[in-house]
């Protein structure tokens, strides 16, 4: 298999290659009485779940290179000792020497599902009526199938996600595990806030970070990313610039779950647009900091007007296409929590979405976008590459009950530079 560098300068470069996970058997070990802690508002389907990803991972490997993070993970395991490190960082102190044992055993195959879909404690059978915590030595990984947060592409680099929930702890040590062992991908330094002493109140999600030029960031500031999360990656990122980065830090809404990340409320689709939850953009409550970083004079902030005007001012001339077209708060709201706002770009003005959200979809075909269903896409029937500008939809009754969309479900390894 090739190895794929880490090479991330834009949202929105042509795909060359990325990470995705197909929900496995950890989906149906989520139960109602553990709902609230697996981070979800519902319970999902396994049978439909993995039918409506076949389409979305369909689709993608229709454009570009599709890796699944098990097989990154097998890799990884393949290797004794980093297979021991691993399962170090994985287990309670207090998990038996023979539960230990029994794991290095396991194939590499048999322990990678082990670690995803969770560990359950010797002679607990999948019936009984005991807590999560009382079942699971090692908890399900629920969430995995959204790839985007627990690490984060950032130019030729990689930032380890600091996870809000410590349900999702584990999804970012095995990321961690993959960009330093695997053999399919590799970064030329991997960013981990869990090494050494790191702030108490130190939390970054990928779902919050993006890559806006090879000079910009966008980060959201609300539940899952806090300004000492920006702060670390700033601390990060100095050593490695030779010119000046701007970071634009979006304040973010934290009364509703479907707010738990930037990428809910805005996405870049290409050089002339993004999608935004008018809201957001017209509500003097949420702030927009702009930090600037030169290595020769140091770090600087002021407040700009809006995410929008501080993007222009930067030479980047996106214009907003508003989730459910903007003018009716109701249905915006309606589509916004169904993952409206939330796009993967797999190339410059070609995207994929939900289409639960007709008014959404509606819009960005009053801009331009041809509308290509996933299944037709991933079929061979229609191809992206015979449109200027498309949106791809992917039908989405039970992914989208998991919190998220296709930005969400998508972790990019590598993109073709965008010609400013």
């Amino acid at each position: 298999m090739a190895r794929y560098d880490v090479n991330v300068h834009s949202e929105f470069g042509e795909l060359e290659c990325v990470v995705v996970h197909t929900p496995g058997a950890e989906v149906e070990n989520m139960s109602p009485d553990t709902v609230k802690e697996a981070l979800y508002n519902d319970i999902l389907s396994l049978e439909y779940t993995r039918a409506e990803h076949a389409l979305f991972k369909g689709a993608l490997s229709q454009v570009t290179h599709v890796l699944e993070v098990e097989d990154l993970l097998v890799e990884v395991l393949d290797n004794a000792e980093e297979r021991k490190q691993l399962l170090a960082k994985l287990l309670p102190n207090d998990a038996s020497d023979s539960l230990r044992e029994e794991l290095l055993s396991q194939s590499s195959t048999k322990l990678a599902k082990s670690l995803l879909e969770g560990v359950m404690l010797p002679n607990m059978s999948h019936t009984g009526y005991a807590k999560v915590e009382e079942r699971y030595v090692l908890p399900p990984l629920y969430n995995f199938y959204f790839m985007r947060d627990a690490s984060i592409s950032v130019f030729n680099r990689v930032l380890i996600g600091r996870m809000l929930s410590h349900v999702r702890w584990g999804e970012a040590m095995i990321m961690s595990s993959i960009f330093s062992k695997s053999r399919s991908v590799h970064a030329a330094e991997v960013m981990n806030p869990y090494e050494g002493e790191p702030a108490a109140n130190l939390k970054i999600e990928g779902g919050d970070v993006h890559i806006v030029r090879n000079d910009v960031l966008m980060i959201g500031c609300g539940l899952r990313t806090s300004m000492a999360g920006v702060e670390y990656l700033l601390e990060q990122m100095k050593g490695a610039m030779k010119h000046p980065l701007h970071i634009l830090v979006q304040e973010l809404p934290t009364y509703r779950d479907s707010f738990i990340h930037l990428d809910m409320l805005f996405t870049l689709l290409g050089p002339e647009h993004c999608m935004a939850y008018k809201p957001l953009l017209d509500s003097p409550e949420y702030r927009t900091l702009h930090i600037l970083y030169d290595p020769k004079k140091g770090v600087s902030s002021w407040y700009e007007e809006n995410l929008v005007e501080a993007l222009h001012g930067l030479g980047i001339g996106v214009e907003p296409i508003y989730c459910a077209g903007g003018d009716n708060l109701r249905a915006a709201m309606r589509e916004q929590f169904h993952s409206g706002a939330n796009f993967f770009a797999f190339a410059p003005h070609k995207v994929l979405g939900y289409d639960r959200n007709p008014k959404t979809i509606e819009a960005l075909n009053k801009a331009g976008f041809a509308v290509l269903p996933a299944s037709d896409v991933a079929a061979g029937k229609l191809k992206p590459s015979d449109y200027a500008k498309c949106v791809v939809t992917v039908h989405s009754a039970e992914l989208v009950r998991g919190g998220g969309g296709a930005r969400c479900m998508t972790l990019p390894i590598s993109r073709k530079p965008v010609l400013w």
